[in-house]
Parts: C-alpha cells; structure tokens; sequence
C-alpha cells in the first residue's frame, strides 16, 4: 500500500505547491487584465488618429498646392505690374519729349510765319510800277545794275524758301501733335491696366493670406493628430512589453516547475523502489480521473492529438500583430473555430495553470512530464471563452479542459495553441496530429 499511498499523495502537494506560485502572480492578473482592454481601446483610438492624420496630410498637401498656385500667379502679376510701371514711365519721358517737340515746332512756325509776313509786308510796300525799272535805273554803273538784279532776285528766292520751311514745320508739328495724341492714348491704356493688375494683385494676396491660414490651420491640425499617434503608439509599445514580460515570467515559471517536478519524481521514484523492496508490489490500481467527455481524434506518433476539431491557421512564426500593429513572434499556432467549441487536452498530464493571464485570455497550460526526447513538454491553450478545469488535476488524452472563446488579445474566436519543450516554444504542428 506504500506505492498507493505515494501515487495519491504526489498531486495533492503539486497543487499545493503551484497555490504559492498562483499567489505569486494573483497581485499582477487584475492589472493585466486591465491592460488588455486599454490595449484594445488604444487600438480604436490609433486607428482614429491614423485616419486624422492621413486626412489632415491629404488636405495640407492640397492647401499647399493651392498656396504654390498663387504665389506663382502673384509673382507673375507683381512682375506685369512692374512692366506695366516701367513702360509707363518710358512713355511719360517720351511724352514730355513730345510736348516739347511740339512746343520747338510751334514756335519755328510762329517764328516763321512771322518773317515771311514782314517780308510780304515789305514786297508790297515797294510795290509800284516802276520797281523794275528804279532796279535798271537807280544804278549808277553797269556793275550796280547788276548787282541790284541779283538782290532782286536773291529776295524772291529767300521768300519761297522761307515759305518752304514754314510748310516743313508746320507739317513737324502736325506729326508731333499726332505723336503726343498717340503717346497719351497709349499711356492711358496702360494706366487702365495697371489699375486692373493692381486690383488683381489685391485679390490675391487676399487669397494667399487666407490660404496661408487654412495651411497654418491644418499643420497645427496634422500636429495634433500625430502627437495623438504618437501617443497611442507608446501606449502599445508598453503593452508589448508587458507581454513580453508575461512570455518571460510564463518560461521561468515552466522552468521551475519542470525542476519542482522533477524533483518529485525522483523523490517518488525512490519511495517507490524502497517500497518495492519492502514488500510485493501492491495488485490494486489508483483510481483514473474521470472523464467527463473525450475525443476521439487521431493521435500522432509523439502521443499528441489536436485539441480541437478545426483547421490550422495562422502558423508559428513572425507575423504582423493584428491588434498591436507590429511584427513579433507567434510562438503557437491557431485554428479557427466558433465561440463555445470544445477543447480537448492534446496529451495526458497535470494542469499547471487555469485563468486569466494577461494577453492571453483566458488560459490553460498542461505539464505532460518528459514526453519528448528527455524534454520536459508543456501545451499552452489560450483565449478561452470558459475553462472547466483548475491547477493540480490530472486530465487524460482528449478529455474536455474548456471552450474556445476570443479573450484577451484576440480579434476573433479561435484557440492558440502551443507546445513547449524545457519552456522553449517550437511548432506544435510538428508534434501534433
């Protein structure tokens, strides 16, 4: 009866033992569980943000393009405008020349007209009819006589060209008159346009302020929405490092189990040979754990079943977080199943751990002793909607342990499952029927 004894006594103190670990982290599992949901609030609110800051980017782009549109046109506008300026002090200058070219011409004319007035007024005065003959007569000699005639003649010959010259000038006046007309017409022309291009340099500076606003506006707004990014992402990167501790402290807690086991079983193991010595070994049989419900699904050569009747999904690996929205390793493999389907133990062993914890959910893991390769082997069953087995009981291949549920950081209903060796995930599909 000693081995019996031994047999009934070796999970009571396993349970007793895993209390003092449970007490351990019971102070840290309502924070954690806390965490979870600001985890999926942040998610809500990072997306928002995101989608702020995309729209707010998108309308800065467009206010700045629309502000670059105009300062083009304003620059296009002020350098016209410059032209215009410019062109109508070159005309001013030309029309005070003008005006002065008129003034020289209507004088030369006044002047003009003037002199050949005197020189008519004189010509009719000595005209008599005997002019020509006082001409021939009046000389004293053949060479005065001569001499009269070619003054005679030069005074008629100056007469015509001094009409001459008046037609000249008056036809330089009329043409500088017409210049001047022209130049003023021109000049009020490009006054008429230089007060339209300095209406329109107006508008658009009226126009680039209040574009210089709306870009002011929406950069204080992209600001605003990027520090609310920010934000959320240092909430996340913080709840990725509480579940990296929780990884952690999840190894070191398999990792001293698997020695307080270990250590059992060797305690046992030498009862049970000092009991064999002692005595005959014992015919009666320890009673089995019951088992409520079973699966009767294919079994792999290491001895493992698949925990529930679905496909696998996401593998084991790096993969791109859903909810945290960054690469990191996925140290289970998931199947997909509705809430509420019922999850088998994938190999006999005692249930370390039944609970909430953390990103995890609701979450059961089975020591199954040194089941592979002298390794001491774990499954970890998370995001249970509802567990129906607690830390200390044995459960048998295929026996029901809970619900498949989306607890903790999950976006779906499904079961994530992992097998540990020495606390080291690997692939369970490797393992795993």
């Amino acid at each position: 009866m000693a081995v019996l004894s031994v047999a009934l006594v070796a999970p009571i103190a396993s349970a007793d033992t895993l209390s003092d670990l449970r007490n351990q982290v019971a102070d840290t599992r309502t924070k954690r569980n806390t965490a979870q949901d600001s985890v999926h609030s942040a998610q809500q609110n990072v997306n928002a943000a995101t989608q702020a800051l995309l729209t707010s980017q998108n309308e800065l782009e467009n206010a700045q393009a629309a502000l670059a549109d105009i300062s083009v046109e304003l620059d296009i506008a002020r350098e016209n405008d410059a032209r215009i300026a410019a062109e109508l002090e070159a005309a001013r200058a030309e029309l005070e020349l003008a005006k002065q070219r008129v003034a020289k011409a209507e004088a030369e004319v006044a002047s003009q007209v003037a002199l050949i007035g005197q020189a008519a007024r004189e010509s009719f005065q000595q005209q008599t009819d005997l002019r020509d003959l006082t001409v021939l007569f009046g000389a004293e000699t053949p060479a005065e006589m001569s001499q009269r005639l070619q003054w005679n003649t030069t005074v008629f010959d100056t007469q015509a060209a001094e009409k001459a010259r008046l037609d000249a000038v008056r036809d330089e006046l009329e043409a500088a008159r017409a210049l001047q007309a022209e130049i003023e017409a021109r000049i009020a022309g490009e006054k008429a346009e230089s007060e339209k291009s300095v209406a329109r340099i107006a508008q658009l500076e009226r126009q680039a302020e209040a574009q210089r606003a709306t870009v002011a506006r929406l950069v204080a707004a992209n600001e605003v929405a990027r520090a609310a990014a920010q934000s959320e992402l240092d909430a996340d990167e913080a709840a990725f490092r509480s579940l990296q501790a929780d990884e952690q402290r999840l190894q070191g807690e398999i990792q001293a189990e698997i020695a307080r086991i270990r250590a059992e079983e060797e305690a046992r193991r030498k009862a049970e040979e000092e009991a064999r010595d002692a005595q005959k070994p014992s015919s009666a049989q320890p009673p089995r754990a019951s088992t409520p419900s079973r699966s009767s699904s294919r079994v792999s050569a290491h001895g493992f079943q698949r925990p529930v009747n679905a496909n696998y999904g996401s593998p084991f690996g790096m993969r791109f977080h859903p909810i945290l929205k960054y690469w990191r390793m996925h140290n289970g493999v998931d199947l997909g199943a509705p809430t509420g389907t019922p999850i088998y133990a994938s190999q006999s062993g005692t249930v370390l751990k039944s609970g909430p914890n953390g990103g995890y959910g609701n979450f059961i893991l089975i020591g199954h002793g040194d089941a592979i390769n002298g390794k001491y082997v774990t499954t970890g069953y998370a995001h249970n909607s509802r567990n129906v087995v607690s830390v200390g009981q044995r459960v048998e291949r295929g026996q029901l342990i809970g619900y498949v549920g989306s607890t903790g950081l999950s976006t779906t209903p499904h079961l994530h499952f992992e097998l540990r060796l020495d606390g080291v995930p690997v692939n369970a599909v490797r393992y795993v029927a």
